[in-house]
């Protein structure tokens, strides 16, 4: 994957975001690795009229290395991190209503789904920060311990994967997630899936090559 390709990736995930009403205006921000580079959506751009050019390339300690008339997203620090800490290919976050109103009301998001196997479980809550500091990426990479998505008090989602299109989809199922606990806590106490529960789940879709997101 070249980083060319890594571009057209982030302009389309943007527009998906943005179509999908995951992010306003100049919330969110996405990025994708490839090799010691990293691929940064720019600092103030929409992602609902992102553009190539609208693109900052750094390396991995957050050095511009491409001539460029912008700057990185001031999350930066946040999207490093996650490439030191994890596997990550590509990171997405973003701003979705559901989510954020999760995170301002409980410590996490319970797993209410069994979908929430695809995301390590139980999605845990990052305490508020304020952004684009190390105390909020710290907060955030405690929260994805053994996650693949975390959501951020009065703030938003993080989603990291091996495609800038399967973090995108992780963050569409947090928020469906944060819906589905709305929804059943507005009515009372539901039932919420255990983590032996999870596992078994996550064995049964091994075994049977089965997958509710699409095969990457």
């Amino acid at each position: 994957m070249t980083v060319e390709e890594r571009r057209a990736d982030l302009v389309d995930a943007a527009h998906r975001l943005a179509a999908r009403r995951l992010v306003i205006g100049t919330g969110g921000n996405l990025s994708a690795k490839v090799d010691d580079r990293v691929v940064v959506t720019a600092s103030g751009a929409v992602l609902e009229s992102l553009t190539a050019d609208q693109l900052v390339v750094t390396d991995l300690d957050g050095h511009v290395v491409e001539d460029t008339d912008h700057v990185p997203t001031s999350e930066l620090l946040l999207h490093l991190e996650i490439y030191r800490s994890t596997d990550a290919a590509a990171v997405a976050h973003a701003h979705p209503v559901a989510s954020i109103a999760v995170a301002n009301l409980v410590d996490e998001l319970p797993a209410v789904h069994y979908t929430a196997a695809l995301v390590g479980g139980a999605v845990r809550v990052a305490p508020h920060e304020i952004f684009g500091t190390q105390e909020l990426t710290d907060a955030v990479a405690e929260a994805l311990t053994e996650r693949t998505a975390a959501l951020m008090r009065n703030h938003g989602s993080v989603a990291y994967g091996p495609t800038v299109e399967a973090a995108c989809e992780r963050i569409e199922l947090v928020e469906w997630l944060a819906e589905i606990y709305l929804r059943t806590a507005a009515v009372g106490d539901g039932a919420v899936l255990s983590r032996d529960q999870l596992i078994a789940v996550a064995v049964a879709a091994a075994n049977r090559g089965y997958s509710p997101l699409p095969r990457r």
